[in-house]
């Protein structure tokens, strides 16, 4: 697989997580609109928390069946498929019972609020979504990228739409959000079902191919625990120390310096085939480099853009309505802290191919422990001082963190050429477009100037050739 080819499957792949993670962002206007900062506060630890219990209920099952999937074929690829999700049946239908006779006590503890149906319907769309999540990897490793667009519409077609009818139609509240979640989970359960039927066989069960998976499956569940923590627990902490109206406005703001982490994503769909098949190669490493000052590159663009243009996007008014409702849009100042937090993920993402091409998914655990730990201490730290900006701080400095010790294991294990000049530029130039912009009390002309010279310096250090993009133009 060649760069242009992971750039290809990095974007058809992210296209489609990204309708999926954006749906929340798409429907920022309405929520902010139409919700008080509580209300908002209730649905943003909704999806919170079911984003931790999905990693929790899939216990890195989704990453090896990548791992084994992807190069076996036939006969193989069948009893991978049927292991994994019988697995994930056995484990998910006795998680809902008990979920459901708990549901008195969960309501105040996970949403803040005394509401068992919601916390029932929260339990129904956990297993739904543990299950069609491996017909999608599926398609992934299959390049099936057409289904797993067609999937992926789906999914946020019928969630904007629900939630559209039901909030502004019918007046539901907040009632609207999780039956419109709940019906796109079933909806895109059910049709996953064929691709189930098709591939699973009951005489392909085996307890060694199964502890085979599951042997490299588990590193992989700390691991996620402990990424999925560094998301939960700014919002829990900030309703400990504050209330539900601050985790509304800070899920708000948050949801803007998310953008990254889309990028990141979607980036990380082609980047892991991509360093399974080309791990093998001599030159490897200045391989691996290049990719990595190519995508810094991109992420450094988004996330300038993020900082010096946010502001004016959340006021922008249409039909006299603003993206942000007026409460919300002080939510704005922990853009960049959030954003630059997802840009040290993404290059921690780049260290990751000894990970999986050395079999030590264990290490994978011991990095996200540090950052789920450190954004803990530092939260408790920053919150009672800042507020939801020194949540924002935490998370980033707790991805800093996890990018430093990835790094040093990784330089250890799978050690890649990085283009340090090339780095050093990117990082210099986006800290000092930052800083002057702040200094310039985010002048118009000045932030046009900072966007615009950016992509001109990519060029005249040759990360971007012009050449081929001249060449791509007349195609």
């Amino acid at each position: 697989m060649s760069i242009k080819k992971l750039g290809k499957q990095s974007l058809i792949y992210g296209i489609g997580h990204i309708l999926v993670r954006l749906v929340t962002f798409l429907l920022l206007p309405l929520y902010t609109n139409v919700f008080t900062a509580s209300e908002y506060g209730v649905v943003a630890l909704f999806y919170t928390f079911l984003s931790f219990m999905n990693v929790i209920m899939r216990y890195g099952l989704g990453a090896a069946f990548l791992k084994f999937y992807v190069p076996a074929d036939g006969h193989d690829r069948s009893a991978i498929f049927s292991n994994v999700i019988a697995s994930l049946f056995l484990t998910g239908i006795p998680f809902f019972l008990v979920w459901y006779s708990f549901r008195n006590l969960l309501s105040p503890i996970i949403l803040g609020v005394n509401e068992p149906a919601f916390i029932t319907i929260m339990g129904i769309i956990i297993v739904l979504d543990t299950i069609w999540s491996i017909p999608l990897l599926g398609f992934r490793a299959e390049n099936r990228p057409i289904l797993f667009i067609i999937f992926s519409l789906l999914n946020v077609g019928i969630t904007i739409g629900l939630n559209l009818f039901l909030i502004l139609k019918m007046h539901m509240g907040i009632h609207a959000i999780f039956l419109s979640n709940l019906s796109a989970s079933l909806c895109i359960f059910l049709l996953s079902l064929p691709f189930i039927y098709q591939r699973f066989e009951f005489s392909l069960l085996s307890k060694t191919r199964w502890k085979s998976i599951l042997s490299f499956a588990l590193p992989f569940l700390p691991a996620g625990l402990f990424a999925m923590a560094m998301e939960v627990a700014d919002r829990y902490i900030l309703i400990y120390l504050t209330d539900l109206s601050t985790v509304g406005i800070y899920n708000a703001g948050y949801k803007i310096g998310m953008l990254m982490m889309l990028a990141v994503t979607a980036f990380n769909f082609g980047w892991q085939p991509f360093f399974l098949e080309q791990g093998k190669i001599s030159n490897r490493e200045k391989l691996f480099g290049k990719v990595t000052t190519l995508v810094l590159a991109g992420l450094g663009f988004i996330w300038l853009l993020l900082v010096l243009w946010a502001d004016e996007f959340v006021q922008l008014e249409i039909m006299g309505y603003s993206f942000f409702g007026e409460e919300f849009q002080k939510s704005i100042s922990i853009v960049p802290w959030i954003s630059l937090g997802y840009l040290f993920y993404g290059f921690y993402i780049l260290q990751t191919p000894g990970i999986f091409l050395k079999d030590q998914p264990g290490i994978a655990a011991w990095t996200r422990l540090l950052g789920a730990a450190s954004n803990i201490i530092l939260c408790f730290i920053l919150i009672p001082q800042y507020g939801a900006i020194g949540a924002a701080i935490a998370t980033c400095l707790a991805f800093f963190f996890m990018l430093i010790m990835m790094y040093g294991w990784n330089t250890k294990l799978y050690p890649i050429q990085l283009e340090w000049k090339k780095l050093g530029f990117i990082a210099i130039y986006l800290l000092s477009g930052f800083l002057i912009s702040i200094g310039l009390n985010d002048d118009l002309i000045t932030n046009l100037l900072i966007t615009a010279l950016y992509p001109m310096g990519l060029i005249g250090l040759g990360i971007i050739k012009i050449d081929s993009l001249i060449s791509k133009a007349q195609v």
